[in-house]
């Protein structure tokens, strides 16, 4: 009996916030992207649905991105930039001591936060949601790990994840404060339920591929890659469940199931209800992915940090992102 070849897993996106949606699906064409730039003979129906995906996405970005400006107010603003500073200064400490030889107590705190920070790809440059949706993950996990906190302390960091846990909740009392029924939340909620069924087919018809080709391993390491993704969003972006799309109609995700709309998403956990983006258990999201990996931050020395992950996160989001 033949293997049967891994296929991509199920994700019901209309439980997902709309940053972790749009940073998993434009994980998924930046992946398939590459996938037909070194794949000759890629199937042209894939590549038709690809494109029909490209452009539901596209409408969706562009209504998102007039409903995070209309509700943007300058508390939120400025909340906002203090918090980017944060990030990109414990970043600064932390690369700092990664590289001095002199103090191997404080280098090794820096090495194992450093992991800690690569783990949750917090991308200050990718939308406000997605961002602190990971920034959320990130200080609650510090403040419940004491190994953490304690290498926070080493390296003198433990008032800058004070404050950046401290902003990040005033952030999202203001976030919840605004008016959800504006004309841009319901173009954004359009937007969705038109993007739910070209994903959908997209991936239902990259795994009938997998399935039937000749060659199903011309498929591996693009669904390698999505699982990958898949899963770093399950874990830290969608755990709380729920969707904040405001919509719980089906033709989401990749199998029946996904249908039921609303309601906690098994194991999701990330993205960050923001973000997702590009994805990681046990390894970041996008360590086995070659040039294209997924995890830390965009400052990371050789470009290693959320290079492709797109929107936002879950992964999944890096370029997650």
């Amino acid at each position: 009996m033949e293997n049967i070849p891994t296929l991509v897993q199920e994700l019901a996106l209309q439980r997902a916030t709309n940053a972790v949606c749009i940073s998993v699906v434009k994980y998924t064409i930046d992946q398939f992207d590459e996938f037909f730039n070194q794949e000759n003979s890629a199937p042209a129906k894939l590549a038709r649905q690809l494109l029909s995906c490209r452009g539901r996405y596209g409408v969706l970005d562009d209504v998102y991105a007039q409903q995070l400006k209309a509700e943007e107010t300058e508390a939120i603003s400025n909340l906002d930039k203090e918090g980017d500073q944060l990030v990109y200064g414990v970043k600064g400490v932390v690369d700092a001591y990664r590289r001095m030889d002199f103090d191997t107590e404080k280098k090794a705190a820096a090495g194992r936060f450093y992991t800690f920070m690569r783990k949750h790809r917090i991308d200050p440059t990718e939308n406000m949601i997605s961002e602190w949706s990971k920034i959320q993950q990130f200080t609650d996990e510090w403040s419940n790990t004491s190994s953490l906190q304690a290498d926070a302390a080493t390296l003198g960091l433990t008032g800058a994840m004070t404050r950046l846990a401290a902003i990040e909740v005033e952030l999202r009392q203001l976030m919840t404060s605004r008016n959800d029924a504006a004309p841009e939340a319901q173009a954004v909620k359009n937007a969705r339920e038109a993007l739910y069924p070209e994903y959908r087919a997209l991936i239902l018809l990259l795994n009938s591929f997998a399935v039937v080709d000749d060659d199903p391993q011309a498929y591996a390491l693009l669904i390698n890659r999505l699982n990958k993704n898949i899963d770093y969003v399950r874990q830290h972006a969608m755990a709380s469940g729920g969707s904040t799309s405001g919509s719980n109609s089906g033709n989401g995700g990749t199998t029946p199931s996904d249908d039921q709309g609303g309601g906690g998403d098994d194991n999701d956990g990330d993205d960050n209800g923001g973000g997702g983006l590009p994805s990681d258990p046990g390894g970041e999201v996008g360590d086995n992915t070659g040039d294209n990996g997924g995890g830390g931050l965009p400052s990371d020395p050789g470009g290693e940090v959320g290079d492709n992950t797109g929107g936002g996160g879950l992964p999944s989001e890096g370029g997650e992102g």
